[in-house]
């Protein structure tokens, strides 16, 4: 078959980046043509997929109009969307639904700054394109990355459920953990940070801080005097370190940057902590349980709902509550590892996928 996925850029690091580039191997390992359309493609191209590169600057409407051009003109066989682009015959919502989006995070914000982002024409304009995205008559297939999202499709856009297909993002090694390995691993990070063994620690993994509740996870260390917070990922740190500098905890803040270690962090740390006010399915919840590491997110996060709560973790309601979020992170130290729960790889991502589109294929075949 002639398959074709889009996706706005790709660029080595994110969790979106890596799906598109499974997803596109996994489907020219299956014998496929695959076809890749992106406004730009940073790094190698994968092995057997030809990358077509539109050059569209803007990440809504203009690269829409134009790849979904480029999809049209390949004569493709099906093609399936990471983006809101109207007219896909398939999407993956691994973003969300932004409606859902700007709607969690208003409670956190003062009445000016809900009118400043009801009025910004970047929302204004996701959500014109979201919804003739998800009210295309000719779609075939939604992909929701959890039960979260596709209640939200339901919700928001009337979709059906027999146009929804629950596929859970996918992490690497989801059942290649060692007890050996992690204890090995857990010695030489905290060597390297010059942690002692017996000091409590909880990881921030992700980037987006604000989005994903860096400033909660802060001021939880107000009522957890012994525990240290990793930080993780990319994005700009000033307002956090004042915020740990305010609240007197930044001797226990680290603040390690963008990294390629995820899994030897998650070894050492003794819990993840991301109280996140929005995520679909956030991959690193699924790398910390692959990780057998405890997780405490929330409830607007997607990927909760792997967790079995006392079991490999904790799910809260309101991150905004410092002492309840505190509270469960204490509850979260003290489960007891390894736990068995089986997490989703990425290769039943990706057959699960290739599956879903051949399906579409053959539907309008017959």
């Amino acid at each position: 078959m002639r398959l074709g996925l889009v996706r706005y850029r790709y660029a080595a690091g994110g969790g979106a980046e890596k799906s598109l580039l499974m997803l596109a191997s996994g489907l020219a390992a299956r014998g496929h043509e695959v076809h890749v359309g992106v406004s730009e493609w940073v790094g190698d191209n994968p092995e057997g997929v030809a990358v077509h590169q539109t050059g569209a600057k803007a990440a809504s409407k203009e690269f829409a109009h134009t790849v979904r051009g480029l999809m049209e003109g390949l004569k493709l066989d099906t093609w399936l969307s990471l983006e809101r682009v109207p007219g896909s015959p398939m999407l993956r919502t691994g973003d969300g639904v932004h409606a859902a989006w700007l709607k969690r995070r208003a409670p956190y914000q003062n009445l000016l700054r809900r009118f400043y982002c009801a009025m910004q024409p970047k929302n204004r304009g996701l959500l014109d394109l979201e919804k003739r995205t998800f009210g295309y008559d000719g779609l075939k297939k939604v992909i929701a990355n959890s039960n979260m999202v596709a209640g939200e499709l339901t919700g928001y856009f009337g979709l059906p459920p027999e146009k929804i297909e629950l596929i859970y993002n996918g992490v690497n090694g989801a059942d290649s953990w060692r007890e050996e390995q992690a204890r090995a691993a857990r010695r030489q990070v905290r060597s390297e940070l010059g942690v002692d063994r017996d000091v409590p620690v909880m990881l921030f993994l992700g980037s987006g801080f604000q989005r994903k509740g860096l400033g909660f996870a802060i001021n939880a260390l107000t009522h957890l005097p012994r525990v240290q917070l990793w930080v993780a990922g990319r994005d700009r740190t000033a307002a956090f370190k004042f915020q740990a500098k305010r609240l007197g905890v930044s001797g226990r803040v680290r603040f390690l940057g963008q990294r390629g270690d995820a899994d030897r962090l998650l070894a050492a740390a003794d819990l993840m902590c991301l109280p996140t006010i929005y995520d679909p399915c956030a991959n690193s919840v699924l790398e910390a349980l692959a990780a057998q590491t405890p997780v405490v997110t929330t409830l607007g996060n997607g990927a909760g709902e792997l967790i079995d709560q006392g079991v490999n973790g904790y799910l809260v309601g309101s991150p905004q509550e410092s002492d309840v979020l505190a509270g469960v992170v204490q509850k979260a130290l003290r489960l007891k590892t390894p736990f068995s729960h089986r997490v989703p790889g990425y290769d039943e991502m990706i057959e699960r996928t290739a599956a879903s589109m051949e399906a579409v294929v053959r539907s309008a075949e017959s």
